[in-house]
């Protein structure tokens, strides 16, 4: 009886853990059924074939970045994995399967080995990228451990907390027990509302679609600096399928999880877009494109909410 509640309690902490990394987490707090089931995805770390990954054997595969930036906190992400390559985990399936259901285990071997990633956040001594370098007397401000698998393609997403606002920091991630350490990135926490700013600097962007050409915007808005945050209007990415020397990744318009992933890890290799991701963070939100051309009430340009549509356009991937 002992050792049930010793293995009941060890599994409720490291689901703790788990809770850590908000990629997790549902995308709206008010859906949290949409969220990654975690005593399920713990239950499978546990077996007894699961082998931590050495840090060796991983990357910090698409760079760093930051985002959603608070008076007192701000969104740090990035991607630790054994590969460049996204996790397929919406294989197609038979049969009924639940409604948002995350569970692919049923469907496909599912990867049980967490991967172990430390963060700081410190003061910024410079707003030069070139000076960004960990101090022997600097003072760590805010840091934690969060985990991540293949469920969630191995992304990081951690909430740095107990900031000052309008104020610049660097960031780093660390793989566990090691010193394999990322890049370091600069962010900046908004005004308080009864601060007194006279300026705040912003870049504004949108439409970037891969295949069309080199993002030297991108780098041109890094290097000049003198920026607080980063202003996305929407297309951050084309759901289409360009061809020519930057074709898009998969070769073909995106329908799936995997597809979409697959995507998004495609433009995160571009070395200027990884630039101005680390240099400021970005307060973004979405258009079409990000998922599917011209959505309206019935539908897309392309794909309609209909039978006809949903087997012969979709290749079988539900719009609702």
């Amino acid at each position: 009886m002992k050792a049930v509640i010793l293995s009941a309690l060890a599994e409720a902490s490291a689901a703790v853990e788990l809770s850590t990394n908000l990629n997790y987490h549902s995308p709206s707090t008010r859906h949290s059924n949409l969220g990654i089931d975690l005593p399920t995805a713990q239950r499978r770390t546990l077996k007894r074939d699961s082998v931590p990954y050495s840090p060796e054997d991983l990357n910090f595969t698409h760079g760093i970045a930051s985002g959603d930036p608070y008076p007192t906190s701000v969104i740090l992400w990035t991607r630790v994995a054994p590969s460049l390559a996204s996790d397929l985990g919406n294989i197609r399936v038979k049969g009924n399967v639940p409604l948002y259901s995350h569970e692919t285990e049923r469907y496909i071997k599912a990867d049980p080995n967490l991967i172990c990633v430390d963060w700081a956040v410190w003061p910024a001594i410079s707003s030069n990228t070139t000076k960004w370098k960990r101090q022997v007397n600097e003072t760590v401000v805010a840091s934690g451990r969060a985990y991540t698998i293949s469920d969630i393609d191995y992304i990081i997403k951690v909430e740095a907390k107990g900031l000052s606002p309008f104020t610049e920091y660097n960031y780093q991630f660390t793989m566990c027990g090691s010193d394999k350490k990322s890049g370091i990135g600069k962010i900046k926490t908004t005004p308080d509302k009864n601060d007194d700013v006279s300026e705040v600097n912003l870049a504004v962007f949108s439409y970037s679609n891969f295949p069309n050409g080199y993002f030297n915007a991108y780098v041109n808005a890094a290097r000049k600096g003198g920026l607080d945050y980063v202003i996305y209007l929407g297309d951050y990415l084309y759901e289409s399928a360009g061809r020519g020397e930057r074709a898009h990744d998969p070769p073909r318009v995106t329908f799936t999880l995997g597809d979409y992933r697959t995507r998004h890890g495609q433009y995160r290799t571009d070395l200027d877009l990884q630039l101005l991701a680390a240099s400021y963070p970005w307060i973004p939100t979405w258009d079409d494109y990000e998922v599917a051309n011209n959505g309206y009430r019935d539908g897309f340009s392309a794909l309609n909410n209909t039978e006809a549509s949903f087997r012969q356009g979709g290749r079988m991937v539900s719009v609702d």
